[in-house]
């Protein structure tokens, strides 16, 4: 018998049909991030009456608010079953963004904005969750790739719309976060989120005897968790410091500053989808290590900036195609080895350690930055990403640090009535 045909990309795309309403209200939720963006601007008007200093302190407690989220937001779908929390963290934002709309007081915006922030990154994790859930494990790298496209999606809408309502009247900003995360609670409330009978027959629950046991199945996350450290620190380096690098430290213009995001944005969103499918026939292993890769080459190209500056498009472009393969496996496989009942843990610890390299990246790299040099900087990180691509060969090679391992093809599993055996219908 001759092996199944891998599914083309219209199915793939079709086969998306059981988390449409997730990534609906994710692109709308990311449309809807009009005050951050601009926070920092809003807060700098002469009502406020805030130094540089205390604004960054206000606008790093989102940061700090982001961090815990991710930390605890186990332990509150523990509680509670993890769409009303998501719905719950759309309507704190809601409220947070209409009281900060009133609130001058340095303490008081602090706090607002730890709330904000943690009611903000709440909603990922679960997201994260409610695919691995819903999705049969031979196509969720597809869905994670489909949930990072709507993320992206909504955020090269939303700040455009920032600067459209910040130019009419900043105080529309905080009004327009509010309206904008309480339609995404109601679209996410009104999604009815339920796995089919035969997708989850199909798919052992992690960590029993396909994973070895729970005791196993936290070792490996929490190997896996370690082994991508650099992952994390690398890539919170583009949206920290590229600005800081293009314009101080190498004196060129920001338009090259801005082109760098243009690039990466217009990649992930125009190949993601199609780099992915394209991919499903390598493991997870096979796919983080050629990502790892991608990625060592593309920082180490970024320190070439500063010979000729058009090398950082090319730099850009290269971490990108690392982007775009290691960000949907990851929680892919943490999907994989992780227990069904940790699973919102996990991927909340997931997040957690993407904002702690958000904080931690820019406070190692810019001192490097003074004492190394461009070049020597990026190498180093290169160097750093270099270790921890060797690191993932080594425990990805063992199934006892690894776990089983297998490629994501066919990514589209029906019931016998033709639908898709995970559901996801809008009420």
């Amino acid at each position: 018998m001759s092996a199944p045909a891998k599914p083309g990309l219209r199915e793939n795309l079709a086969g998306l049909r059981p988390i449409r309403g997730l990534l609906t209200t994710v692109t709308v939720s990311r449309c809807a991030v009009v005050l951050y963006p601009f926070y920092g601007v809003y807060l700098a008007r002469a009502e406020y009456g805030l130094t540089a200093d205390l604004i960054g302190l206000v606008v790093g407690a989102f940061g700090v608010g982001a961090l815990l989220a991710g930390v605890f937001a186990g332990a509150l779908t523990a509680r509670l079953p993890e769409q009303r929390v998501a719905v719950a963290g759309f309507l704190g934002v809601a409220a947070l963004a209409a009281v900060i709309s009133f609130t001058t007081a340095l303490w008081a915006l602090v706090l607002l904005t730890v709330v904000w922030g943690f009611c903000y990154e709440l909603v990922n994790p679960i997201a994260y969750t409610l695919v691995s859930r819903v999705m049969p494990e031979e196509s969720r790298r597809f869905a994670f790739s489909a949930v990072r496209l709507a993320i992206n999606a909504g955020m090269g809408i939303g700040p455009v719309l920032a600067g459209l309502l910040f130019s009419i009247d900043p105080e529309l900003l905080p009004w327009g976060t509010a309206v904008g995360y309480l339609l995404s609670a109601f679209l996410l409330a009104r999604t009815r989120i339920g796995a089919g009978a035969t997708a989850r027959a199909a798919e052992p629950a992690a960590g029993t005897a396909r994973e070895g046991g729970p005791d196993r199945s936290g070792r490996r996350f929490w190997i896996f968790l370690a082994a991508t450290t650099p992952i994390h620190l690398a890539y919170a380096l583009p949206s920290t410091v590229a600005s800081i690098y293009v314009i101080e430290v190498l004196g060129a213009s920001p338009g090259w500053a801005s082109a760098i995001f243009a690039v990466n944005s217009l990649l992930v969103i125009t190949c993601e989808i199609a780099l992915n499918h394209a991919m499903l026939a390598l493991t997870r292993r096979a796919t983080l290590l050629i990502g790892y890769a991608a990625a060592v080459l593309g920082f180490v190209l970024m320190g070439l900036g500063h010979y000729a500056t058009w090398l950082l498009l090319v730099a850009t472009a290269v971490w990108t195609v690392g982007e775009m393969i290691v960000y949907p496996v990851m929680p892919d496989h943490i999907s994989a080895i992780t227990p069904e009942r940790r699973r919102t843990r996990n991927m909340g610890f997931y997040t957690a350690h993407f904002n702690l390299g958000v904080v931690l990246a820019p406070l190692v790299f810019l001192p490097l930055l003074t004492g190394l040099g461009p070049v020597a900087s990026w190498s180093l990180v290169g160097t750093v990403l270099l270790l921890g691509l060797a690191g993932t060969a080594v425990i990805s090679a063992s199934p006892r640090t690894w776990g089983t391992d297998q490629r994501a093809v066919p990514a589209v599993v029906a019931s016998s009535e033709g639908r898709p055996t995970a559901e996801l219908v809008q009420q």
